[in-house]
């Protein structure tokens, strides 16, 4: 808690009235030198560090501004070598909330977009390659303690020292490929206790990255902390208790970053029918369903970015040059199912979402975003919404949308759900993710179990489930997984 406290006031400090402040440039290199030799950075060229603690649901939280959900953390594996540069994070994580609440389930099959739904059973183990030659996988070997030390000496850098009472915070900066903000901090040993930078992100704009670092010991004549806690966003991604470190080990110095990848031809998507008048906008998942009004569309879902949003927007087009789309519908706020509500913000789309979420997006989409500028940040245009309390019904006469709040679902507090009753259709997002080729759940998910209770509440007649995250299902797959 204190070093949470410590880096807080960090962050604080031109803000500070009434301290004896002083602040003065120094010399950087000299600053980073000696903190290198006192880190044992000189001569590291590789480093691999295990351990155990927690990981959490990146934008994943039960609500707009709880916590995001929380995995027990068995096994915690980074392996990095800082010459190619390149990092490899191994980890295998439990599910271990009762009951579970917010999302961050997986595995999802690439092919379907199906499969993951909490609780998630057994241990989920994952692999992910942080590629040095991308500016996402440098800015991650930079924030590492001895990666940060060793980017700062290729930069130009600039060291202030602030004078806080008895204690002496030291921050040393640079800009990291000609955009990214990157500030340590060193504590009166020369460790480095904190490092932060900002990425851009489709939901938060300049989201904060932070790492911070404690509890230093030495390991084969390298200083490495043994406590290490990961923020993004606010939110902590990452709480690790550190137990083994092997600097230069040969498994980290043999490790290569993979054969650079094609680039990746523009998205584009498709219209798939379902019904008459409804049709899947193809294009990843979670992807939207557009319906058809008689002077208007209706987009349900604005997911990924604003890329997928331009392409959704612009196939609308060119199947009806002559109908706009009116609303977007939002069936809740994690961050892979707003992803791209900016996007319709900025073309003029009214969003509908639930009362909730409302002050939510009015207050994030103010946020700046200066590091990759969107067509929102662009035009400054307010978003404009359509509030859901418990039910919203959209019509022309003829083709009706009612949408309803799911009500108790632990996955999301302002989940909502899309019904067609001319269709018998119901729309839903990760209340109910069918699992082909996945063993049986070993007990019915409690996200499903709500989700037919609300049908069942509500007196709907389903007869196809469309999901969110693709595909249809007859009515019964959901009352077989809710163990009926």
């Amino acid at each position: 808690m204190k070093r949470m406290l410590f880096v807080a006031l960090m962050a604080a400090i031109p803000l500070l009235p009434g301290f004896d402040r002083a602040l003065r440039a120094q010399n950087a290199p000299t600053a980073i030198e000696e903190a290198a030799r006192a880190m044992g950075t000189t001569n590291l060229q590789s480093i691999q560090y295990s351990g155990t603690g927690s990981t959490f649901g990146f934008g994943q939280a039960p609500g707009p501004d709880a916590p995001w959900p929380r995995f027990d953390l068995l096994k915690y594996v980074a392996t990095i070598n800082y010459g190619e540069p390149v990092m490899r994070e191994q980890f295998a994580r439990l599910d271990v909330e009762d009951p579970p609440r917010g999302g961050g389930a997986g595995p999802f099959n690439p092919a379907t977009g199906q499969g993951g739904m909490r609780p998630i059973p057994g241990e989920h183990v994952q692999t992910r390659l942080q590629d040095g030659r991308t500016d996402a996988g440098l800015l991650d070997i930079w924030l590492t303690p001895h990666g940060f030390l060793k980017a700062a000496a290729a930069h130009d850098a600039a060291i202030t020292t602030a004078t806080i009472g008895r204690q002496t915070i030291r921050t040393i900066s640079f800009t990291a490929l000609g955009k990214y903000p990157v500030a340590g901090t060193l504590d009166d040993r020369n460790l480095v206790s904190s490092v932060t930078t900002r990425v851009a992100n489709p939901v938060l704009g300049d989201m904060l990255v932070e790492a911070i670092y404690s509890d230093y010991r030495e390991f084969s004549g390298v200083m490495f902390p043994t406590r290490i806690v990961e923020r993004q966003g606010g939110h902590p991604t990452l709480e690790l208790t550190v137990g083994d470190v092997q600097p230069n080990s040969a498994e980290a110095r043999d490790l290569r970053a993979r054969p650079a990848a094609a680039p990746r031809p523009p998205l584009t998507v498709g219209a798939q029918p379902i019904a008459d008048g409804v049709w899947f906008l193809t294009g990843g998942a979670p992807l939207s369903i557009l319906v058809e009004l008689d002077d208007a569309f209706v987009v349900i879902e604005g997911p990924q970015n604003e890329e997928h949003s331009n392409a959704v927007i612009a196939e609308v087009e060119r199947m009806n040059p002559a109908k706009p789309i009116r609303y977007v519908v939002n069936t809740h706020h994690h961050f892979d199912h707003a992803g791209g509500l900016r996007g319709f913000v900025a073309a003029g789309i009214t969003i509908v979402t639930h009362r909730i979420n409302q002050p939510y997006y009015a207050r994030i989409f103010q946020n700046p975003f200066l590091l990759s500028p969107d067509a929102l940040a662009l035009s400054g245009r307010p978003a404009t919404f359509l509030i859901v309390e418990d039910k919203r019904v959209l019509t022309d006469g003829t083709q009706t949308l009612e949408l309803y709040h799911i009500r108790g679902n632990p996955h999301d507090d302002a989940l909502l759900m899309a019904y067609l009753p001319n269709e018998k259709m119901l729309v839903q997002a990760d209340a109910f993710h069918p699992r082909p080729g996945a063993a049986p759940l070993p007990a019915p998910s409690p996200f499903t179990v709500n989700l037919l209770e609300n049908i069942e509440r509500l007196g709907l007649d389903v007869e196809t489930l469309v999901h969110v995250h693709g595909g249809t299902d007859p009515f019964e797959a959901l009352v077989r997984a809710a163990g009926r």
